[in-house]
């Protein structure tokens, strides 16, 4: 017996805007998900030496590219309200423009996102990249699937360390 059969929904990631606090949750999970980290070095030259010397500069942010499908009818056989799958595109589209009424450097950019997929990661965002493939339409060239590639980079106000990566991961929604 599956989980779904059992009458236990299926895991489901969500993505939170938190200068809103809407939250939506993926109506299909990603096929696959990727995560990214860089280690940023400089390269020094020391004449007569064999080799580079590589000096610690800082780490990378997180990246994660995550590609969300969106399926009208899908969509509309989990409930009728999740039916408006264009609503999940204006809700991406939100978080490339910045908010109205900005007082300061922070509010004055696009809103953070908390990006979560439980066991997995937790991380809050911002959305760096965004595309839409359109895949099918209806007679009335009404929008029935579609493709959401975006980009999600991690933004941290605070330092964080080996020793916390070691704990808690990418699981560090907060921190």
């Amino acid at each position: 017996m599956t989980l779904i059969a059992a009458g236990i929904p299926p895991i489901r990631g969500e993505l939170c805007n938190l200068r809103t606090g809407e939250a939506i949750e993926f109506l299909l999970n990603p096929t696959s998900f990727s995560e990214q980290v860089r280690v940023n070095y400089n390269r020094l030259q020391i004449p007569g030496l064999s080799h580079q010397v590589l000096q610690f500069v800082s780490t990378g942010n997180a990246t994660l590219p995550v590609e969300f499908y969106m399926d009208k009818f899908f969509a509309g056989s989990v409930s009728p309200e999740d039916a408006d799958i264009l609503d999940f595109k204006r809700f991406l589209q939100a978080f490339t423009v910045p908010s109205a009424g900005a007082e300061d450097v922070v509010g004055g950019g696009p809103p953070r996102a908390l990006f979560i997929w439980p066991g997995l990661v937790s991380l809050t965002c911002v959305l760096t990249s965004l595309e839409f493939k359109y895949e099918q339409f209806d007679v009335f060239a009404d929008v029935l699937v579609y493709r959401a590639r975006t980009r999600f980079e991690e933004i941290r106000d605070v330092r964080i360390t080996s020793e916390e990566i070691r704990e808690i991961g990418s699981e560090r929604g907060g921190v």
